[in-house]
């Protein structure tokens, strides 16, 4: 996956890139390998084709369907991942727009006099003028449930290799005791090779009357869970999904981190004849750019060097913090590599507690504040390198993988209860 057009090694201090055809290029180089042999459309009865040119390109990672809440649906494998909210989707001052121009003068005053940060009560004043299902209007986390994530991820053959390297046949774990780094056990396995390639589909459960730029995204059938007005139950049942995003990363050892992470995001508005034609780069990321905001005060904090965002993409987009990348259902206060590089899991056999392990998804002042949290988050690391933060002892180090990651506690779970976590309904029923 060598492109000479492009560098990962960009010093700090330098100027953001800025998206040029060599960017696009590089991501339509990627795009290229993993749609080879695929379905033109991705149609719902197609699927996914893992045996491309005769041969097994794609392969799963084990131990995914495990968790009864949010573990792999039965239709085509997918896991339920984040939940997003609607100004994901159309970004906050569209929706704002939209809000005060259904907005009677009367009304709108209203929310004027009430000051700043006004969206949600803004949209639910105007959910009956709009003549809609409230849910779109309120799909933020403080008025709804928002509109589930259901992804799945597959890795390439020098990916696979890794995983084989990893998990024995009767789905127990190996691990090295005794690394040569000296960092304690790991996977057997890792890091994964030069040549790895790890792709990732994300649905919705949005459509096109919530999100217009959905329209004629593919429609696939998934065993997903039923949502009431109290939110989604554990009970699921087979219901429509649509793709929204397209996940790539690839190792390369000219990265300081020795991983590129890439998204694509899904726009109907185009005209392409595939579904492939209609999925637009969001940007390339290599690295977490540990000297700028929010692990520095932002009066010391250097430019965003190690993410490359295509900021005229013709949908709306949140990137991610700071103009680091993030994809359109990611969260917008983390990026794609630091997310992915707080991989760490306890020892294999071990379940997750609340304090065993780094905090991935989310916490207090994340992206916001000059903190700890932020400095041990946006951190560029390599396997076999330990927690930044030290708190966290003999933790494994996944190499950015989060399938790994859920699949090594999954494992822990199973050991040590011998049964999945239940899965409580909203109200705890």
């Amino acid at each position: 996956m060598n492109n000479p057009k492009v560098s990962f090694t960009a010093a700090p201090g330098a100027k953001q890139a800025e998206w040029n055809a060599d960017w696009a290029g590089y991501m339509g180089q990627l795009l290229a390998y993993i749609r080879e042999g695929q379905d033109l459309q991705l149609d719902n009865k197609v699927g996914w084709k893992v045996n491309v040119s005769g041969t097994t390109r794609w392969f799963h990672m084990p131990w995914m369907a495990y968790d009864p809440k949010v573990g792999r649906e039965f239709v085509h494998g997918l896991t339920n991942e984040r939940t997003a909210e609607i100004s994901d989707f159309l970004g906050e001052k569209l929706l704002m727009t939209k809000a005060q121009n259904k907005l009677s003068r009367k009304d709108l005053a209203k929310v004027e006099a009430l000051g700043q940060n006004t969206l949600p009560l803004t949209l639910r004043m105007t959910r009956e003028s709009l003549g809609q299902n409230p849910l779109p209007l309120t799909a933020t986390s403080q008025t709804s449930n928002g509109f589930e994530t259901w992804a799945f991820g597959v890795y390439n053959e020098w990916g696979a290799f890794a995983l084989g390297r990893t998990w024995n046949p009767d789905g127990t774990p190996r691990i090295n005791s005794t690394p040569s780094s000296g960092s304690g056990p790991q996977p057997a396995g890792l890091p994964f090779p030069n040549g790895t390639l790890v792709a990732k589909l994300l649905f919705t459960t949005a459509t096109p009357a919530e999100v217009p730029y959905l329209e004629g995204s593919p429609v696939w059938q998934a065993d997903r869970h039923v949502e009431t007005a109290s939110g989604y139950l554990c009970q699921r049942q087979v219901q429509e999904v649509r793709l929204v995003q397209l996940d790539v990363a690839v190792v390369d050892n000219t990265s300081p981190t020795r991983w590129v992470y890439g998204t694509f995001a899904y726009n109907g508005k185009l005209k392409g004849e595939t579904v492939w034609d209609r999925l637009v780069p969001v940007g390339v990321q290599w690295g977490n750019d540990p000297w700028s905001a929010p692990v520095t005060a932002k009066a010391d904090s250097l430019p965003i060097v190690q993410s490359v965002l295509n900021k005229s993409i013709g949908t709306p987009q949140h990137f991610g913090c700071n103009n680091r990348l993030a994809g359109p259902v990611d969260n917008k206060l983390s990026s794609c590599l630091a997310c992915h590089a707080n991989a760490y899991t306890p020892p294999a056999g071990v379940a997750q507690t609340d304090n065993n392990t780094p905090v991935i998804f989310g916490f207090p002042g994340q992206c916001t504040t000059q903190a700890a949290e932020n400095a041990n988050y946006f951190v560029n690391n390599q396997f076999p390198m330990s927690y930044r933060g030290g708190q966290y002892p003999n933790l494994m180090n996944m190499d950015t993988s989060l399938q790994l990651w859920v699949a090594f506690l999954q494992y822990g779970q199973f050991k040590q209860a011998g049964a999945p976590k239940a899965c409580t309904n909203p109200g705890g029923t």
